[in-house]
């Protein structure tokens, strides 16, 4: 008879969030390597490979649901782990890859995972429209209407004034329109290089750096972004955003729908977020014989929060 995942089995409780950290630790400290070299496809190569090999010592049997669409070595419908509950995986060795080849911070690693089948089934579509919140403003949110009138929500559940907000959006063409509603409306904009997965963290933390985040993500992204933010108490709300009219096709009778955190993010989740090369989350730091590293691990059931700082010892080989 299969196993499927129980996250509150006292083993599975300790073993599987240790094991997803191992698995963002190691491709955290391989991608570091690449830091100011110029070269992401190299640190997209070393990354992947990295956490597979951290994810095939995992005490589970796990499907690769999520992950990066061009990604060759955690390629999606991959199994991996060495053998126990049945396990379904979101996987995102390193996002940001071109911040990491330009020495910039914000790169990030990521895993989650979820009970088989439960993540949700979306159309095939590359986008989504996002917005993403913390806990306090919860309930906050509403795709449904302007980009105003949602800022204004969160700013009030903040008890705070809208021209106190600050909102992390991309910095791309497709976010010209929300750049300036979100300016004209008064709030503050912290245009990001790359990272919809790190915005959205950023977003979701009552610590966070950012009060929302807006913007046209991934639908990848999407997903194990929401994993967390739903872990952290946050809110986030999303719908498909087609790209041309073939993607609109399919989409069909979904294209309109308004997607909440419930719909998005399994009820069982755990995972680990590992920083790469700095920002909200400490990036990579490398001594003569260590490189430390700063993780955040998460779970709904037992609901739990950490923040972990490793020191990983090679005494004989220089980092």
């Amino acid at each position: 008879m299969e196993r499927h995942l129980d996250p509150t089995a006292p083993g599975v409780r300790l073993t599987l969030p240790l094991g997803l950290v191992a698995a963002t630790e190691a491709s955290a400290r391989a991608a570091a390597k690449g830091l100011g070299r110029a070269d992401a496809e190299r640190v997209r190569e070393v990354a992947a490979t990295a956490m597979l090999e951290a994810l095939e010592d995992l005490e589970v049997q796990g499907h690769l649901a999520y992950g990066p669409r061009d990604n060759t070595v955690l390629s999606r419908g991959l199994t991996v782990g060495a053998g126990g509950p049945r396990v379904d995986l979101g996987a995102y060795p390193v996002e940001g890859a071109g911040l990491v080849e330009r020495g910039h911070p914000g790169a990030l690693s990521a895993v989650v995972a979820v009970e088989p089948g439960a993540f949700p089934w979306l159309p095939a579509v590359w986008y989504m429209e996002t917005i993403v919140t913390s806990a306090v403003a919860r309930g906050a949110l509403d795709l449904s209407d302007p980009l105003a009138a949602n800022l204004r929500r969160i700013a009030f559940a903040k008890e705070v004034q809208v021209s106190d907000l600050t909102i992390a959006i991309m910095d791309r063409p497709r976010h010209k329109e929300m750049v300036h509603a979100v300016r004209t409306v008064g709030a503050r904009v912290a245009l990001m290089e790359e990272g919809e997965i790190a915005g959205a963290l950023a977003a979701s933390l009552e610590e966070g750096p950012v009060d929302a985040m807006v913007g046209i993500s991934g639908l990848q992204e999407t997903v194990i972004a929401a994993c967390a933010v739903r872990c952290f108490g946050g809110d986030l709300q999303a719908r498909l955003w087609p790209r041309n009219d073939e993607e609109g096709e399919l989409a069909g009778d979904h294209l309109n729908r308004i997607y909440k955190l419930d719909e998005l993010a399994p009820t069982l989740v755990t995972g680990a977020v590992t920083g790469i090369s700095g920002g909200f989350l400490g990036g990579v730091r490398a001594g003569r014989s260590f490189a430390e590293t700063e993780t955040i691990t998460f779970s709904t059931e037992p609901a739990v929060f950490r923040r972990i700082k490793t020191k990983h010892y090679h005494p004989t080989v220089a980092y």
